[in-house]
């Protein structure tokens, strides 16, 4: 009975370390970019398109409330790819995780690729092919151009897009603690010249983040 107690607390113990370990690496804890980039603070992040073109609508950016254009609290930014357009990295960092996710409605399968900058801050590009059917978020899936583990630099192709509908998007979102901003004070100053100069293409008067 003794050697049974020892053997139950000794898969406690290495259960609850094993979790303990797995939540440190989720929050960075164990992250080190090295000399890859300056880490210190992201000012100079720039936007996921190569070209403009390359989008073909800008219906929501960030905001706390529904005190917005588009009417509903919404912490990201969405770009309206082309089908098969780059989709680049805005700034550098490690591919921390890509993540499945599945809902009820018509936009039912998307896949997230979350890259870690430092310690506290991530990016999230959740790609939304708007589509019910799984195989299509399979081939958005092998449209990637990176795994977990893999080191990006700004500017890097992550991916090719998929659009299944004329509302397929990326949506991009930043973290800093667990915490969503507003991007502006992420964006450099010709990336944030970029993104104004974009929306202002679709949406004349928006601003980029409403409180």
């Amino acid at each position: 009975m003794k050697k049974a107690y020892i053997i139950i607390i000794i898969i406690f113990i290495v259960g609850a370390g094993s979790f303990i370990t797995f939540m440190l690496y989720r929050t960075g804890f164990f992250f080190n970019p090295g000399n890859r980039y300056d880490s210190s603070n992201l000012n100079y992040m720039g936007v996921l398109f190569t070209n403009e073109s390359d989008i073909h609508a800008f219906n929501e950016g960030y905001s706390e409330s529904d005190a917005c254009p588009w009417g509903f609290k919404h912490q990201g930014l969405d770009f309206f790819f082309n089908n098969n357009s780059n989709v680049i990295a805005a700034a550098p960092g490690q591919v921390w995780a890509v993540q499945k996710h599945q809902s009820e409605d018509e936009n039912k399968y998307h896949v997230r690729i979350w890259i870690r900058f430092n310690r506290s801050t991530e990016l999230g590009y959740n790609f939304e092919p708007w589509t019910t059917l799984e195989s299509n978020r399979d081939l958005q899936i092998s449209m990637f151009k990176v795994k977990v583990g893999d080191w990006v630099q700004k500017g890097d192709i992550i991916a090719d897009f998929l659009s299944c509908n004329e509302s397929a998007h990326i949506h991009f979102d930043i973290t800093e603690n667990g915490n969503y901003y507003c991007p502006s004070k992420y964006f450099s100053t010709e990336g944030y010249t970029q993104m104004m100069s974009l929306i202002h293409s679709y949406q004349p008067g928006w601003n980029l983040c409403y409180p």
